[in-house]
């Protein structure tokens, strides 16, 4: 039967529950790595819907100033693809609501409720395009093969001219990218440590000692 080359590519892992018969249970994500920029966004953008290049990055660069001054004053912001409202919470345990003053107060995150119309639209996609599953190793068997992740390594340092990334040891070692950290972390302690992890702006780079 030939491979489905359409759909979301999904992945499988094992997870913490155990079935009647002792076995992980399985769960299902998206496969990761996959991302697309603002960039992409722009020209697709242009291409599909005839904007200006550079139109969709002032809308959001207006958006993301506008809702920062009126989700700190406390108000949700209404949009087409749903609700944005900010989450706060006490920095500290108190029983008594007399004792909390403004300062053990502080801004927990975002929340966002996607509106049913937005949703309907990506599941009449999904009808169409359905799902198609991507194998991938199970992380934990290959973390166990000390031989193949000594081999990923090599490989992606070669590849990389001295130095690799978590997505490039991600790509040749089959692991996800949490567990290509992971290890990679792994080897940058002890008392003989294999790699030293240094910060590029946003990235980590990894290069043999």
């Amino acid at each position: 039967m030939p491979r489905k080359k359409v759909g979301m590519p999904f992945e499988v892992h094992p997870s913490p529950l155990t079935a009647a018969n002792g076995e992980k249970l399985l769960y299902v994500k998206p496969l990761s790595g996959r991302t697309r920029t603002l960039q992409e966004l722009e020209d697709f953008f242009a291409d599909k819907y005839s904007l200006r290049k550079g139109e969709m990055s002032r809308v959001f660069k207006a958006f993301l100033d506008a809702s920062a001054i009126w989700m700190a004053q406390g108000y949700r912001i209404e949009t087409p693809i749903g609700t944005f409202a900010p989450k706060i919470r006490l920095k500290r345990q108190v029983t008594n609501p007399d004792d909390i003053h403004s300062n053990d107060v502080e801004l927990e995150g975002i929340d966002y409720q996607c509106i049913k119309s937005f949703e309907k639209e990506l599941d009449l996609r999904m009808g169409i395009d359905g799902f198609r599953y991507v194998h991938r190793p199970i992380s934990s068997r290959i973390l166990n093969n000390q031989q193949h992740l000594e081999k990923a390594l090599k490989k992606s340092i070669e590849a990389n001219g001295g130095y690799t990334t978590v997505s490039s040891f991600a790509y040749y070692s089959g692991l996800t990218d949490h567990s290509a950290r992971r290890q990679l972390d792994r080897w940058c302690i002890g008392d003989l440590p294999k790699l030293q992890m240094s910060r590029i702006s946003r990235a980590h780079i990894y290069t043999e000692i």
